[in-house]
């Protein structure tokens, strides 16, 4: 048991296998929640998350061209990238948590993180779950890095970071959303589109 969330969110973070991350985010939401863990605290964290050895992360202008899912081909690389941007939103969440954990925030900044780092860590575990349908899995594919870059370069400033990454890049994924779900079920994958839809209905 960490003695604060500060120190549970570094947990999180240095959790290189992606479902422990998952596991691990859970149960820091559930401890916080539940009373268990009270403080905010402190916390030494790493500039960047531990990551297992796969995917490869390249830069966003790397990736290579992904289509639009009507194919199996194309609906796995659709759900591996999104699975990609769940992982990262949960150590997204951690790093905030974390990192600004002395800017005498009131605690329900610290409640609305918690809850949004369990519930990318569940998003990230139902597209891996559709991975898994499609005979495939996190860390097939190449990934990028862009998520991280933009984290990096707003980690000495929380405004810049809430304005940049969640209300920018992250907000992109709400746009596009919508036909993402329509492309799948077109193709037919309605289990997909079923779980695309509940990740735009906890994001918006």
């Amino acid at each position: 048991m960490t003695a604060s969330l500060a120190e549970a969110a570094v947990g999180v973070l240095s959790a290189s296998d992606p479902a422990d991350k998952a596991r691990r985010a859970h149960g820091m939401a559930g401890a916080w929640h539940s009373g268990e863990l009270t403080e905010i605290g402190s916390a030494d964290l790493p500039m960047r998350p531990a990551r297992p050895q796969r995917p490869e992360l390249r830069n966003p202008r790397d990736m290579p061209r992904r289509s639009k899912g009507g194919t199996r081909t194309g609906r796995i690389a659709l759900l591996h990238a999104l699975a990609h941007i769940e992982l990262n939103a949960i150590d997204l969440a951690c790093d905030i948590i974390a990192r600004f954990a002395d800017a005498d925030l009131p605690y329900g900044f610290h409640d609305d993180w918690v809850a949004v780092a369990d519930e990318e860590a569940r998003h990230f575990e139902l597209l891996c779950e559709r991975l898994a349908a499609h005979d495939a899995r996190y860390g097939d594919l190449v990934a990028h890095d862009g998520l991280w870059q933009a984290a990096e370069q707003t980690a000495g400033n929380l405004l810049a970071r809430l304005a940049v990454v969640p209300l920018i890049l992250e907000a992109r994924g709400l746009d596009v959303s919508p036909a993402m779900i329509a492309n799948l079920r077109s193709a037919g994958d309605t289990a997909s589109a079923d779980v695309l839809e509940i990740i735009y209905r906890d994001e918006i």
